[in-house]
């Protein structure tokens, strides 16, 4: 679709339509901090008898009968309602976060399949819908089962959201402006909203209730105003409502829409017939390792961080202030820099990512425990998001646009087995305390060996033209329409 503008008093993609996507984009995001929400619906601070001893984490000391004085009181998490800690049930603070990311399993899984077939506009609403729903259900619930059985669902509506949801701002946004919506309307940013909330509304049903309510606005808009995707339109060869859906989203972004020819549809295949093509088996294969290092590296660290001394609040802005402005340099060295590609923003994330915590490894292990230890936390995690980045861009821009919420369903995937390992991670340090650092850096230098060997580049690429020929089965990514063209 080309488009000229009408007004000139801002820059063209600063307009009603693209805001709005942008609004549903960190929406989106904001749904899928509910993963790491144990960081505070599990948190308890150190503890003893009421003005005995030291502070600590002792279950004897829990368990005596004795008046239990907390050492904070910075929040009320579900562990200390339902009577988690130190007890027979004590379990299931693990549980209910694989459980959680055993349902964004599924959720990528069918959503994956039912957004390629029935619209991305429809499965990102019922995603969306069953998301808020479950987290508002769930602040009302006082039965320690059904909290965690409401874990499930939040995470199955997750699951979806992350593939559906994300696979429809990509097709609907100009190319240009892709990483502009990653890096500004980013997970720091949703990380820092659900911090602020967790700090004013400083009891878990409470948070989960407000959270449930920011969600409302964007599944309002999926009802009455966003279009259908009319990439998806184009590969399900309905050229009458890929028009129609053109023509809307030139008008809610105050332009003139002009026609012009599309790429022709080569071939209609489904995912499973993908996989069958060896050059695009071997760009999932790179991609599923890519998203689930990322994964298992990236929730391991997260749930670990509410253990790191000092106050849980200060800790956790720190964090998610950090991702967040680190994140806005990257579009303009994007724009500016015809070098930084896809697999240099990967490898040199990952190479950061190695280091950082190969260093921490080592300062654990000489029992070292200053503030350089937070600061490579952050640090580390930062690169993380960085390289979750690359991941999501990497993905979208590999697929065929006919199977490319299954393609990015089949990352998410890995990235989900990756997330329900990842609340085992902290349990290895019982075996030697820098074990959970060592593990990660390991893992990061795998999988930066494997990006620089076979990960191929997408920069540039225009969606429509990821394809297939029919002459050799091939997968094709044109890059000769740079990623500002119109």
């Amino acid at each position: 679709m080309v488009t000229t503008i009408k007004k000139n008093w801002f820059p063209e993609w600063i307009n009603t339509f693209n805001i709005l996507i942008f609004l549903l984009w960190q929406s989106q995001s904001f749904m899928a901090t509910q993963l790491i929400f144990p960081i505070f619906s599990n948190y308890v601070s150190k503890w003893r008898c009421d003005g005995v001893g030291n502070f600590d984490k002792n279950c004897t000391i829990y368990n005596s009968g004795c008046k239990i004085e907390y050492e904070n009181n910075y929040f009320y998490s579900a562990s200390v309602n339902f009577g988690w800690i130190c007890s027979d049930n004590s379990y299931l603070i693990t549980f209910s976060s694989q459980l959680q990311f055993f349902g964004v399993f599924l959720g990528t899984i069918i959503f994956g399949v039912l957004s390629d077939a029935f619209g991305r506009r429809n499965i990102t609403l019922i995603d969306l819908g069953m998301g808020c729903f479950s987290i508002l259900v769930s602040s009302f619930i006082r039965n320690p089962n059904f909290f965690v059985g409401s874990r499930f669902l939040i995470g199955f509506a997750v699951g979806g959201a992350l593939n559906s949801g994300v696979t429809y701002c990509l097709e609907v946004l100009p190319s240009d402006r892709r990483i502009f919506v990653k890096c500004f309307f980013n997970w720091g940013l949703s990380r820092f909203i659900l911090t602020a909330i967790c700090y004013f509304f400083n009891d878990y049903s409470s948070v989960l209730f407000i959270c449930g309510l920011i969600i409302i606005p964007v599944i309002i808009l999926l009802i009455f105003y966003f279009p259908e995707s009319p990439t998806w339109y184009h590969y399900k060869n309905m050229e009458e409502k890929m028009i129609e859906s053109e023509k809307k989203i030139a008008k809610y972004s105050n332009l003139e829409y002009v026609p012009i020819q599309h790429e022709l549809i080569t071939r209609n295949e489904s995912f499973f017939e993908l996989l069958k093509k060896k050059e695009i088996f071997q760009r999932l294969s790179v991609l599923w390792c890519m998203w689930f290092v990322a994964s298992l590296c990236g929730y391991g660290i997260d749930l670990y961080s509410s253990e790191i001394s000092g106050n849980l609040y200060i800790n956790q802005l720190f964090f998610s202030l950090t991702i967040f402005s680190s994140k806005l340099i990257i579009p303009t060295i994007d724009k500016n820099y015809q070098w930084f590609t896809r697999r240099v923003y990967h490898q040199g994330a990952q190479t950061v990512i190695t280091i950082c915590f190969s260093i921490l490894a080592f300062l654990v292990a000489i029992k070292y425990n200053g503030v350089v230890i937070l600061i490579l936390n952050v640090i580390g995690v930062v690169f993380i998001e960085f390289s979750w980045d690359a991941c999501y861009l990497c993905a979208v821009e590999s697929m065929p646009t006919n199977v490319r919420s299954s393609g990015l369903g089949s990352c998410s995937l890995m990235a989900r087995i990756g997330s329900i390992i990842s609340p085992i991670l902290p349990l290895f340090n019982s075996i030697w305390p820098p074990m959970t650092y060592l593990i990660v850096a390991v893992l990061g230098s795998v999988n930066l060996l494997i990006s620089f060997l076979f990960l191929m580049e997408t920069k540039n690429i225009l969606l429509d033209k990821v394809h297939l020929t029919e002459e050799n089965n091939i997968m094709i990514t044109t890059s000769t329409e740079p990623l500002n063209k119109e």
